[in-house]
């Protein structure tokens, strides 16, 4: 019987344009009337999360900040600050990189001047409340995430230095083709599903979990039914056992068609 539906946004449900689908508020309604839940499971961080799904806002969990906060019911019942040390290192670490770095904290995401750079296209659609801050090593927050945006792509070679820099302090993920993510060492989407898990007393075995890159192969692992999107990296099939159609072909929304029409009884075609 499956009870918790969980999924990626960008590449995953979003298609790459970007936006909401607006067939998802009605889906998740049906689907909690068979009593399933329905979590989306994001690099972005609650307030942004909460305007996303403003008209189930209330009606759904969220796993933000690639799994270093979970709310259920509207309660943080998982929260994973980055240690101030780490925080102060990345950001004398970004310094000498051609990368932009944002400090996702609990009341808003703090950052440099983005307003008419060649990073402000990429930082708004995930960014809605943000504060420009002169000198960001004096944010007076608790720093859930630290996202850093590298047009190079992080693979070309940020990464890797960024990860020999951090000393195994902190875990490192490359969670986009233009971005990395710097959190606490034990923090993933998995770790931020199975608390949900626990929360409400969903098994494995009753979750749907769906992904596209490699910030969501814990996600994926914490699911009986892993979906893995046809638009993702290669590499990435052999983390999931099913395969939904592209993001932009509505993947994720034909599935969900599927187990509202044949209820919690639901099982793979």
């Amino acid at each position: 019987m499956i009870k918790l539906i969980a999924t990626d946004l960008d590449g995953t449900l979003l298609g790459d344009d970007k936006v909401i689908p607006q067939e998802i508020f009605g889906l998740t309604k049906e689907l909690k009337k068979l009593g399933i839940l329905f979590v989306p499971a994001s690099g972005r961080s609650p307030y942004t999360l909460r305007e996303n799904f403003r008209p189930i806002a209330d009606e759904i969990d969220y796993i933000c900040d690639n799994g270093a906060v979970a709310l259920a019911d509207g309660e943080i019942v998982l929260s994973n600050p980055v240690p101030r040390d780490v925080v102060l290192d990345v950001l004398e670490f970004c310094k000498h990189e051609d990368v932009h770095v944002l400090l996702c904290g609990t009341k808003t995401t703090y950052l440099a001047p983005v307003e008419g750079t060649k990073y402000e296209p990429h930082v708004r659609p995930y960014y809605f409340r943000r504060m420009a801050f002169d000198e960001l090593s004096e944010v007076p927050d608790d720093v859930n995430k630290i996202a850093i945006c590298d047009m190079r792509n992080p693979k070309s070679g940020s990464y890797e230095r960024l990860v020999k820099m951090l000393s195994g302090r902190a875990v490192a993920t490359i969670s986009g083709e233009i971005w990395m993510d710097v959190m606490q060492n034990g923090v993933n989407k998995g770790k931020a599903l199975e608390a949900l898990q626990k929360y409400h007393n969903i098994t494995k075995e009753e979750t749907v979990a769906f992904g596209d890159f490699y910030n969501d192969v814990p996600l994926l692992e914490r699911a009986a039914y892993a979906y893995v999107m046809k638009n993702a990296p290669a590499d990435m099939f052999s983390h999931g056992n099913l395969v939904a159609e592209s993001n932009n072909d509505g993947g994720v929304l034909n599935v969900l068609r599927e187990i509202a029409e044949c209820g919690a009884e639901w099982k793979p075609k």
